[in-house]
């Protein structure tokens, strides 16, 4: 079939115009002051460049090239839609591996600040104790790719401002930032870095506030060549710190070097660090990590190295790892698919004693929302306290999110948790009456308790136990999600020796499964209560069994639903299977009908075939419904 399509001529002409405007300028050297003729430095691109212009790179010889800032830095970038590549340099290659391997990419352009070299970012929002080695104000949609950037961390006074890597302010957004190394020489190992890596501010003018929104920190959404926008940011104050909504931080190793399992912890460095990503007045749409869209999941990981809490490093440690601040809505904040604390085989660890987050106030999401896309690389590996010698008693930090709201509904599913302090909210906190007031709205009683329990009849093939009764009006969907528990955590806890915590830090290490309390699965029909065939799990005799009870207002399946997650519960040990005695009916019939007396669990199904489903708060003696419909009635053991 053919299609035509109608353009005017006004269109063509303005789009030959701005065809005809944009260009390639080459940087030929690495002098920024005394290029010789015919070549071009980077200052003099910086002060060419124009709307939809790229930057490219032909610098003579292998490389690494190593461009020195200009003591007082570069014109700061106003153009939109511009490209600087330092991949265009020959001999540079992007990065080829999984974001679970080594970071392979050959970069050969470095734009180098280690004598202190920087553009002040005199405009709202910054000021003059901060200043950047490449600057934007007012741009929109700026790409940077393919270049390293070399540094030092600074006092942050006026005759010493703090450097900032790729500095985003006056208006600027939709900023991209991909395929770098910031802080990270060519070898790999040696570490330069400054006081942050990448940063976008509030810019403020007559009245109205213009924030940083739509930037991307690694993998765009919709990339074609993920593995290519993979960054390596490491040796920060503070690697990444955004103001605005929309924030997309996919595929990084933050404080991670690109072998992918050696970390530069600052403070074990004794380098002032302040966690791994700042994101203020944000209106929500965050996601750090994966998306969990079916495209490029496995690919849009973070892997973090460890924060150390002031309790151990007061001078260089810090209170968390990613942090909210300055108000905003924050809605629909997205946390999936990262390593934290562990490096990228599953099993390096590192140098970890913080909370993964501080200031969820409304919907996040910290795990997988199992809508059967992308579930399984959803789900966060978060690693903590260790070494061991440095998290107990004083030093060890109580909480695993910190500063969440009472309004806050933050589901948490399907991750791998290993030594953390009890997730996701403290008992502590409050002397335990925020775990009341948090609860309260997905459950009916939570001041007779918030925790799910698992029953000591929980065999290899079925799980038991109860749940605190939902609210059903806001949450008529109870989900179950089981898993093996960590043992790390449980033994910390224990020899914490927190009245409130008798079995130590539950959590659960190895997601299993899910099931819907209520649902025909469940072979309890008593509201709260559930027994459910886990024989297809294959659970091994004596594993260590936990769960979370999930409350939510949406449907199964649902993307990015809002869902509160419980405690986990006790452990339980995993028993011998039993043999279940036979349920037992008997049908009677008097003038005011028909009563079914049973044992066991009353079944019904439209056919002797089935589907069988249990009857729901069947209880006997049961009296069947009158009407036309015909029923079969069958009773099973528990």
């Amino acid at each position: 079939m053919n299609r035509i399509i109608g353009i005017s001529t006004s269109v063509l002409v303005a789009l030959g115009a701005f065809l005809a405007q944009a260009a390639t300028i080459t940087v030929t050297t690495i002098s920024n002051t005394n290029p010789a003729a015919g070549q071009t430095s980077l200052a003099q691109a910086l002060v060419a460049v124009k709307d939809g212009d790229r930057i490219d790179f032909k610098i003579p010889g292998d490389g690494p090239h190593y461009i020195v800032t200009p003591a007082e830095g570069y014109p700061v970038i106003t153009a939109s839609n511009v490209t600087i590549d330092g991949y265009s340099q020959p001999g540079s290659a992007p990065n080829k591996n999984l974001i679970l391997a080594s970071n392979n990419a050959r970069l050969r352009i470095y734009l180098d600040s280690r004598d202190g070299g920087r553009t002040v970012m005199n405009l709202d929002g910054y000021g003059t104790t901060e200043a950047a080695i490449l600057g934007f104000a007012g741009a929109q949609n700026a790409t940077v790719r393919g270049l390293g950037f070399l540094a030092k961390i600074t006092d942050g006074s006026e005759n010493s401002p703090a450097i900032y890597c790729v500095a985003f302010g006056g208006k600027a957004k939709g900023g991209h930032v991909n395929g770098c190394w910031l802080g990270v020489d060519a070898d790999g190992k040696t570490v330069a870095g400054a006081n942050a890596g990448v940063t976008g501010f509030r810019f403020r003018e007559d009245g109205e506030a213009y924030l940083a929104d739509d930037m991307v920190i690694g993998i765009k959404a919709d990339a074609l060549k993920p593995e290519a926008e993979l960054n390596v940011i490491a040796g920060m104050k503070i690697p990444i710190i955004i103001e605005g909504a929309n924030l997309r931080v996919a595929g990084n190793f933050i404080g991670v070097l690109p072998s992918g399992t050696n970390e530069f912890n600052n403070a074990v460095a004794g380098l002032p660090n302040e966690g791994a990503i700042q994101i203020g007045r944000s209106e929500g749409g965050v996601v750090i990590g994966t998306d969990g869209d079916g495209w490029n999941d496995d690919m849009e990981r973070n892997v973090f190295s460890g924060v150390l809490p002031r309790t151990v490093d007061p001078v260089n440690g810090y209170t968390h790892l990613i942090e909210f601040y300055s108000g905003g809505q924050r809605t629909n904040i997205v946390i999936a698919g990262n390593y934290i604390g562990v490096g990228v085989d599953g099993t390096t660890r590192f140098t970890n004693g913080v909370p993964i987050v501080s200031g969820l106030t409304a919907t996040a999401r910290v795990g997988s929302d199992f809508d059967g896309v992308g579930d399984f690389e959803e789900g966060n590996m978060i690693f903590n306290n260790y070494p061991p010698s440095l998290f107990k008693g004083a030093t060890l930090v109580r909480s695993f999110l910190e500063n969440v709201s009472e309004g806050a509904v933050i589901s948490m599913r399907g991750n791998t948790l290993v030594n953390n302090f009890t997730p996701p909210v403290s008992p502590l906190l409050d002397e335990g009456a925020f775990l009341t007031n948090y609860y309260t709205k997905a459950m009916l009683e939570p001041e007779i308790g918030v925790t799910p329990i698992l029953s000591t009849n929980t065999t290899i093939d079925r799980l038991v136990g109860w749940i605190p009764k939902p609210e059903t009006n806001s949450s008529p969907l109870t989900v179950i999600d089981f898993y093996i528990a960590d043992p790390e955590g449980i033994t910390l806890g224990k020899a914490e020796g927190l009245s409130q915590l008798p079995d130590g830090f539950v959590q659960g290490r190895t997601y299993l499964g899910s099931y819907f309390e209520g649902s025909a699965g469940d072979l309890d029909p008593v509201p709260g209560q559930f027994s459910f065939n886990i024989s297809a799990f294959n659970v091994k005799l004596g594993s260590l069994l936990t769960i979370t009870a999930n409350y939510s207002p949406e449907q199964v399946g649902t993307h990015n639903a809002p869902m509160i997650t419980t405690l986990f519960s006790n452990p339980v040990t995993a028993q011998e299977a039993r043999s279940e005695p036979a349920g037992k009916v008997a049908i009677a019939s008097d003038a005011s009908g028909v009563q079914i007396n049973f044992s066991g669990v009353l079944e019904s199904a439209a056919s002797v075939a089935g589907p069988w489903s249990a009857v729901p708060g069947a209880v006997t003696p049961f009296k069947p419904p009158v009407d036309d419909t015909v029923r079969f009635f069958r009773a099973r053991g528990r």
